[in-house]
């Protein structure tokens, strides 16, 4: 009856939404410092098709304009929650783009538009790098997003207040990670590796730390996590999910995480019309799982929240269902729906795609 409910829930809401029924892995908390202000109090600027409607404001000023200004060694902040700062005289050459306002957890047509403006903004010869600022609900999602999408030298970093992410964008040291995050404790993550929250460290370590001199103290060597290596199936065999343009022929994919428990495949099957994939959540103590939720019509991916070192592999699962490694359920609803995006849905496939 939980997993009916919380499914029924879901369904009842738009083809393009793209939110977790587990939300208790999102138990971010917020600092609000003196040098910030939180945009959340407005309705997220969004027309509801794959567009979407730019306020651009230059050394974070309110003075807008109708296009991005370009500056030589420009770096440019991309606002769709968050915080951002009142003033800060040292912000030269930094341009802030509100896309969105919002406090809820951006769903996959969302993070598609902003992947696209992320593009554009990359793309730019006089563009150093960009900002991402979001609401501590998005952060891992967006982050982990990115990370597959976004296959580029230059700096992106996701953030829940941009005073944060500035020195980290403008460190030369930055560059050749992938994408990073930091949270609200200042603390430096490979976006792959974003905690699901402030109290969890996720199964990576921070990169980095920003002291109160706002300098950036790196703790290894640049390099980027394994599943997204140069030499990794995702980017070799599977180039197609870092096009930043989701094209949704039938809708956005939904892709629903549910509780483990002791569910019929016939159930999940009678639902294979409404949804693209399913993200179990193991109950276990252990990394296998007595669960037998498996379909041939869609795929299932099996994945650990409560231990974060847990390593849920394809024998630990039921025969047709895929291990989501150390994904946690968000980053495997991510992954699993970019996957879908591009029409990625065998087993063989996913396995291979999943650490």
């Amino acid at each position: 009856m939980k997993f009916q409910v919380a499914l029924s829930a879901l369904l009842a809401c738009s083809s393009a939404v793209f939110a977790s029924p587990i939300d208790n892995l999102f138990k971010n908390k917020s600092i609000k410092t003196a040098h910030s202000r939180d945009i959340n109090s407005t309705s997220p600027v969004w027309n509801g098709s794959n567009t979407t409607t730019n306020t651009t404001y230059s050394n974070s000023t309110n003075s807008t304009a109708n296009s991005t200004s370009s500056t030589s060694n420009e770096l440019q902040i991309i606002v769709t929650g968050g915080q951002v700062p009142i003033t800060n005289s040292s912000l030269t050459h930094t341009n802030y783009t509100r896309l969105y306002n919002s406090s809820s957890a951006l769903n996959i047509t969302q993070l598609y538009n902003i992947a696209r403006v992320v593009n554009e903004t990359i793309q730019d010869k006089s563009s150093t790098g960009a900002i991402v600022v979001t609401n501590a609900k998005s952060l891992e999602a967006v982050s982990f997003f990115f990370s597959i999408l976004f296959d580029t030298n230059k700096t992106i970093v996701v953030t829940e207040d941009s005073a944060y992410a500035i020195p980290v964008a403008n460190d030369k040291n930055a560059a050749k990670r992938g994408v990073l995050s930091v949270t609200s404790d200042k603390l430096v993550y490979s976006g792959v590796f974003t905690p699901a929250s402030t109290f969890s460290y996720g199964a990576g370590l921070p990169v980095a730390i920003v002291d109160d001199q706002d300098q950036v103290e790196w703790f290894f060597d640049a390099s980027r996590p394994t599943l997204i290596s140069p030499s990794s199936v995702i980017r070799k065999e599977y180039t197609n999910f870092t096009t930043p343009f989701g094209i949704f022929e039938n809708g956005a994919p939904i892709v629903p995480i549910v509780y483990d428990g002791g569910y019929s495949s016939s159930l999940i099957d009678s639902l294979s019309s409404a949804v693209q994939g399913l993200v179990v959540v193991s109950s276990g103590s252990s990394n296998s799982t007595s669960s037998s939720i498996a379909s041939d019509i869609i795929p299932v991916v099996y994945a650990e929240a409560s231990t974060p070192l847990n390593f849920i592999d394809k024998q630990d699962v039921p025969e047709n269902a895929v291990g989501a490694g150390y994904l946690s359920p968000i980053k495997a609803q991510i992954l699993l729906s970019i996957a879908a995006v591009n029409g990625v849905t065998s087993k063989s496939a996913l396995d291979d795609i999943f650490p």
